[in-house]
């Protein structure tokens, strides 16, 4: 649960980011820290995320004051990182905001031995964000054992490449069926994405095999 309360203003996005890996809502307050959640959900070493985990008091040019950090990430590995989300262009214009950063990275050093990390729109590979966003509109569909069961059974036989066409004309000869099976695929390529190159655009055409990460 977030220690910050997170109120509503114009200048902010406001809103609840429904992760698949850690099954919860997520508050975020900008379009950024939203995207960076989506992210976050792709990224095979995370673990889980929390937004807004703690608070620090610390000294800012001999002044007491106190942060609260976006967001905390743990890894497969079981270290943890804090992460401050800010645009590229907000930093670079303002020298103040690189000086708290600077500080900050090293009081949540100092006081929780927890490293310290920006990140900014200018990390954002579009290509890949945007196959993130499509496959994650498959995250919650409803549960279909039946065609889940057919979709990873064929996965696991493939032997060579094969496109998501010909690999949902590869299930069903009905044009019907095939709309009702690719929803399910989208979600099982959303589970593990390294079954694609998520570095170029998905579509039709994008070939998928068993095993064969793409990275």
């Amino acid at each position: 649960m977030p220690v910050r309360k997170i109120k509503k203003s114009y200048i902010s996005c406001v809103g609840y980011f429904k992760s698949h890996k850690d099954n919860k809502q997520l508050a975020f307050e900008s379009i950024l820290e939203r995207d960076f959640f989506m992210l976050l959900e792709f990224d095979k070493d995370v673990v889980s995320f929390e937004e807004q985990p703690l608070k620090i008091n610390y000294q800012l040019k001999a002044k007491s004051t106190r942060y609260t950090p976006d967001v905390l990430v743990t890894y497969k590995d079981g270290s943890q990182k804090i992460f401050e989300v800010k645009y590229q262009s907000d930093i670079d214009s303002d020298p103040k905001l690189q000086h708290k950063i600077s500080v900050l990275k090293e009081e949540l050093t100092r006081q929780m031995s927890l490293p310290f990390e920006t990140f900014t729109d200018a990390q954002i590979d579009q290509i890949y964000f945007k196959n993130c966003v499509f496959l994650y509109k498959s995250a919650f569909i409803s549960e279909n054992k039946v065609i889940s069961t057919r979709i990873l059974e064929a996965i696991n036989k493939l032997s060579k490449p094969i496109t998501i066409k010909s690999f949902v004309e590869l299930l069903s000869a009905n044009q019907t069926e095939q709309l009702q099976i690719l929803p399910y695929l989208w979600h099982e390529i959303f589970k593990n994405s390294a079954l694609i190159d998520m570095n170029k655009k998905i579509t039709m055409s994008s070939l998928i095999l068993k095993g064969i990460s793409h990275e």
